[in-house]
């Protein structure tokens, strides 16, 4: 049901939430490694390529190497697109907080943030 209301708050975006989430990433801390951006959203490092090249496409990052290592960037489409993002990601927050209540919603993601970490380790 989370996917549905994230497709839904996503949709006025363009991207899927995935994609959104990566130009997330980038806002909060510009020119990462894809490794980086891999482990900051627990997803496989290939996948996230695939991802920056369909993002590369749509100009809205730039990949820079540096040596052996290529970091990517958010362009100035980029950064407007992250700020759509960040409101896609308020409306999906307000979305579900209005079915599960305020107190809920706040229990729901500290329990799926310290289940995370737990998989992670």
């Amino acid at each position: 049901m989370l996917n549905k209301y994230a497709e839904q708050a996503f949709k006025s975006v363009g991207l899927a939430p995935t994609y959104g989430f990566i130009l997330l990433v980038l806002r909060e801390k510009d020119g990462q490694a894809q490794k980086n951006i891999a482990e900051t959203l627990a997803t496989a490092p290939s996948t996230i390529a695939r991802f920056v090249e369909r993002l590369k496409y749509q100009n809205l990052v730039t990949v820079k190497s540096q040596g052996r290592l290529a970091k990517v960037y958010l362009t100035q489409t980029g950064i407007q697109k992250a700020a759509e993002v960040e409101a896609a990601w308020r409306a999906l927050h307000a979305a579900y907080e209005k079915v599960i209540g305020q107190a809920y919603s706040a229990e729901l993601a500290t329990a799926l943030s310290q289940s995370a970490e737990q998989l992670k380790n």
